[in-house]
């Protein structure tokens, strides 16, 4: 009898426990639908981090504007590398007057590689050299340093590039050697830097990359959706003792342990195959692009499918 009751308890224990694991994964599920954060395109060379650090060691973290924050960074950039450095420019958000308690703060190198021969050792010591800058002053904003080289934007502007366009216009020059920025603002004003046919066609260009990565991204989401699928039916079969199959057996397996038994409905499995064969399809090349729609109402079934598993879970246990 004791040993009974004390089987009794572990039982209800792992029910308890299982329970509380399911209502998280739903609850977070739900979570992540209503705290959708748009995703935002960013070209990064260096990220950092803030890190938790004593303001009595690290004097940079005592700075609190971003301003501040930007122009000890420049000053000590340009310490490091001196005329290698052409200017240092401050832009994004805190220069148009847009930035937020979450916002970065975006910095621009424009380094002279037209007097200075920029081969790959040069290239392997200046990112070595900015690694270690980025790591050794920690603030208590992020930064995102970008890295142009002169020969690079000098084309771009030429052809009146609309990225370097905007940063000549809301840009702020932290360190500008020679007085080389500033005089390329001016001439901006005064409408003498202007967009050019070829600049017309580089954007153009630029497109159908943008296309593809973002039908890339639609298909990710269905192979996220079918292995979420994968993952619960396989949880599922184990439950009852039943080594986990591969994929294609699952839907065989399900419908003889649980729809012939009237514990499932056979939509779930139908769905599960159909996701199989889309899945196989985007796999073997044969679907390139998918309609949002199409993506929504699979995500919408993998978590339906998810619940009904840790609902059959759950009783299992008990």
């Amino acid at each position: 009898m004791e040993k009974e009751k004390t089987s009794k308890e572990e039982h209800s224990k792992k029910s308890k426990a299982h329970k509380t694991i399911g209502r998280k994964i739903i609850k977070s599920l739900e979570k992540s639908k209503t705290h959708k954060k748009p995703r935002k395109k960013q070209i990064k060379t260096h990220k950092k981090t803030t890190p938790k650090t004593s303001t009595k060691n690290v004097p940079s973290l005592k700075l609190k504007s971003e301003r501040d924050i930007a122009m000890d960074f420049a000053e000590k950039a340009y310490q490091r590398f001196d005329k290698l450095i052409k200017s240092i420019v401050l832009f994004g958000s805190q220069t148009k007057g847009q930035s937020i308690l979450s916002s970065d703060i975006d910095i621009v190198l424009i380094v002279d590689d037209a007097t200075v021969n920029f081969d790959e050792t040069l290239i392997a010591w200046y990112r070595e050299e900015l690694g270690k800058l980025v790591q050794s002053n920690p603030y208590k904003k992020d930064l995102h340093i970008n890295t142009v080289k002169l020969t690079t934007w000098w084309q771009d502007l030429t052809r009146g590039d609309p990225t370097v366009i905007n940063i000549i216009r809301y840009g702020e020059t932290l360190i500008d050697f020679g007085g080389f920025f500033k005089p390329l603002k001016i001439l901006l004003q005064e409408g003498k830097i202007k967009s050019t046919p070829e600049a017309t066609f580089t954007c153009l260009n630029r497109v159908t990359g943008h296309i593809i990565r973002s039908r890339l991204a639609e298909i990710g989401a269905i192979e996220g959706c079918y292995w979420a699928m994968v993952d619960s039916a396989q949880a599922l079969l184990m439950a009852v003792k039943v080594l986990p199959p591969s994929p294609e057996h699952i839907a065989i397996l399900l419908k003889q342990h649980f729809v012939d038994k009237r514990l499932l409905k056979m939509r779930y499995v139908t769905d599960l195959s159909e996701l199989h064969k889309l899945h196989k399809s985007i796999t073997h090349g044969e679907i390139k692009n998918l309609d949002g729609d199409v993506i929504d109402v699979w995500q919408q079934k993998a978590e339906n499918f998810f619940k009904v598993v840790l609902k059959l879970i759950d009783n299992i246990i008990q």
